[in-house]
């Protein structure tokens, strides 16, 4: 008898070798495509001057992922060919070897044929690495590194291949599944993150969605491994991960009945599992599109029930392995009823999310801006934050304002400004919140908040320079022409580093939501080889004083000397089509035909113009300039307070 099961088992690994050796070659050819035929391909001198590579990872990484992600699931679905198809599984199951050991030494099987192609890759680079002189690019560790990460990964794609096999008979199902339960965890993380802010006011999709959440899905993270180093946390739960899918994986083949073959799902308990995990996850997309896309309370529940349906039906099709599908009302209807009532419990905030608040003594640091991209900006050394005990409470007290007045931000479908908050606590936790607001219902605290000696020194660079040790400031005008003021006399960089710091000290919050485009930007070289960058406003007056005084103003900012004429028409008389796109001299030559257009030429009336324009094309009129020595156009628009009288008595 042992004799006979040696025999048997000698023609399964035969078996295995002709079903599926050619996957363990086309890959083994397409990582030798990938990295050592790259390399003799560049290792002439010429060519090694054009090569930017430190890890091997960067050698074809397209051709690398798709491999590595398509490699594995190829190997489990056809390894396990044989439980989808009955007299292939009846005639394997007939022979004389108990089902731990087929299990074993098909997956064991499929194991080696990944890991080879891996390993003799790697060999080839090490017989490479000395004489192709690879030293110049990375150590010989990153060899390694490449070598058990590859693996790491392909393992662990196999597994949940080999895994979803066993709950599965359709090779199809096996395929799609696998990657679905890879991408799960990241796809819910997503979904939900653009769902939550419907129901829980001031949650942050955007700081989740950018937190490191790709860790969650292999995948996803296989697919950043040529920049991104895995940790020992994310490789120990990987790690984990293998071990346990494995024996998981063979547990649940032990307990498949044999006759379970060419159903997507042979286990009737995960048939409920599929069929609404689908649906909740349409569901989720419906709303997340219509919701985001459309807007309302209306289109997002409209959202929820198309992707219940579509969801629905989709599950039942695969299950029944027909498009002519019978609907079961009666577990729709379950689900429904239990999504309503989840519905209803976020109605009143059952978790007291919205109305958390932290007390002003549990607090170490706070962040407030208009954007979580303000709080992650990466030139940056940290986010802004406000540590004094004034500006704490005044950012507590803001943001219990702006809960309370929850129902009556979301009344008005015009708000556009955002409040970004996060509080740091003592005890290491954050909590963030994101607030869609107007911020005209909440000036006293910004004033409070903006115009205090903290937030100006945390925001603007000027304080950072010593007047005595500046060594140059450079003005370089905003706008469409060559010209730039620079500063060297000693004495003068003193005094324009006191104005400039004068100007931010007094400036008023009110000067910093005005939206008119700066006269200029700033660079204030001091210090050994450190810049301080900001911005001249239209409201540092007497900044542009100073500048006159010491014939820099013409160089410093774009005057009316530098603008040969300009257009002005309302808005409402040019045809202007935002969402086909347009540019600048398609409006200009509309404006030049028209004979509704004021041209102006009366250089103060441009100067007057230029001061009260703002940067954007959505005013009431619009004024192109025309830089004649440039061949240029800029168009600003004016609005309200901004539009000079001689403006609106030409259009009266």
């Amino acid at each position: 008898m042992p004799s006979r099961i040696s025999l048997v088992n000698k023609e399964i690994w035969k078996t295995i070798t002709r079903s599926v050796g050619w996957v363990s070659i086309i890959y083994f050819l397409g990582l030798f495509f990938s990295i050592p035929l790259e390399i003799l391909m560049t290792a002439s001198e010429e060519q090694r001057k054009f090569i930017d590579i430190d890890n091997l990872f960067q050698y074809h990484f397209q051709i690398q992922i798709i491999l590595n992600m398509s490699i594995p699931v190829l190997m489990a679905v056809f390894l396990f060919r044989f439980l989808q198809l009955k007299p292939y599984s009846d005639l394997m199951h007939s022979l004389p070897v108990k089902r731990e050991a087929i299990f074993h030494q098909y997956a064991i099987a499929g194991l080696i044929l990944l890991i080879l192609p891996v390993l003799l890759i790697a060999i080839i680079v090490l017989i490479l690495y000395q004489p192709f002189f690879l030293n110049d690019f990375y150590n010989i560790g990153e060899i390694f590194k490449w070598l058990g990460i590859t693996l790491m990964y392909n393992i662990l794609i196999y597994l949940s291949g080999v895994f979803v096999g066993m709950v599965s008979g359709l090779s199809a199902v096996q395929g799609a599944l696998t990657y679905i339960i890879l991408l799960l965890p990241v796809g819910l993380i997503v979904l939900l993150a653009f769902n939550l802010p419907f129901y829980l006011y001031g949650y942050p999709s955007q700081y989740y969605l950018e937190s490191k959440f790709e860790k969650f899905s292999p995948l996803v993270s296989l697919t950043q491994i040529n920049y991104r180093a895995s940790g020992a946390a994310e490789i120990a739960v990987y790690l984990i991960l293998i071990f346990s899918i494995y024996w998981l994986s063979l547990w649940v083949y032990k307990k498949r009945k044999l006759e379970a073959v060419s159903q997507a799902l042979v286990f009737p308990v995960t048939k409920p599992i599929f069929k609404f995990g689908t649906t909740f996850c349409t569901m989720l997309l419906g709303g997340m599109y219509f919701g985001e896309m459309r807007g309302g309370m209306g289109w997002l529940i409209a959202g929820y029930v198309f992707g219940v349906l579509i969801g629905y039906v989709i599950a039942e099709m695969v299950l029944q392995k027909s498009w002519r599908v019978t609907i079961h009302l009666k577990g729709l209807m379950i689900y429904t009823a239990a999504m309503a009532v989840l519905f209803i419990l976020f109605q009143f905030d059952f978790t007291q999310y919205e109305k958390k608040l932290p007390a002003a003594k549990e607090i170490e640091r706070v962040h407030i801006s208009e954007s979580y991209y303000l709080y992650s900006d990466i030139d940056r050394d940290e986010p802004l934050y406000l540590r004094e005990y004034e500006n704490i409470d005044m950012v507590r007290r803001l943001h219990k304002e702006i809960v309370e007045n929850k129902n009556i931000d979301h009344r008005q479908s015009n708000v556009q400004d955002t409040a970004f908050i996060v509080y740091e606590l003592k005890n290491g936790e954050k909590l963030v919140r994101n607030y869609k607001i107007d911020k005209t219902n909440y000036r006293p605290f910004y004033k409070l908040i903006y115009e205090s000696d903290e937030y100006k020194t945390a925001t603007n660079e000027i304080y950072k320079v010593e007047a005595n040790e500046t060594t140059k400031i450079t003005i370089t005008p905003s706008g469409p022409v060559n010209k730039r003021a620079t500063i060297t006399d000693p004495d003068d960089l003193k005094e324009a580093v006191e104005i400039l710091t004068e100007e931010v000290d007094s400036a008023a919050y009110e000067d910093s939501q005005n939206h008119v485009e700066p006269y200029a930007y700033i660079e204030v070289f001091y210090g050994d080889s450190k810049k301080a960058y900001m911005q001249w406003n239209p409201s540092y007056t007497k900044f542009e004083k100073w500048l006159k005084e010491n014939s820099l103003l013409d160089e410093a900012r774009v005057t009316s000397n530098d603008i040969s004429y300009a257009l002005v028409m309302k808005a409402e008389d040019l045809e202007i089509n935002h969402a086909r796109g347009f540019s600048y001299e398609e409006i200009f030559e509309d404006m030049k035909q028209s004979n509704l257009a004021m041209k102006m030429t009366n250089k103060e009336q441009i100067e007057t113009s230029l001061k009260n324009a703002k940067g954007f094309i959505d005013g009431e009129y619009l004024i192109a300039f025309y830089f004649e020595e440039q061949r240029a156009i800029d168009i600003k628009n004016f609005n309200g307070e901004n539009v000079p009288d001689f403006i609106k008595k030409h259009f009266e």
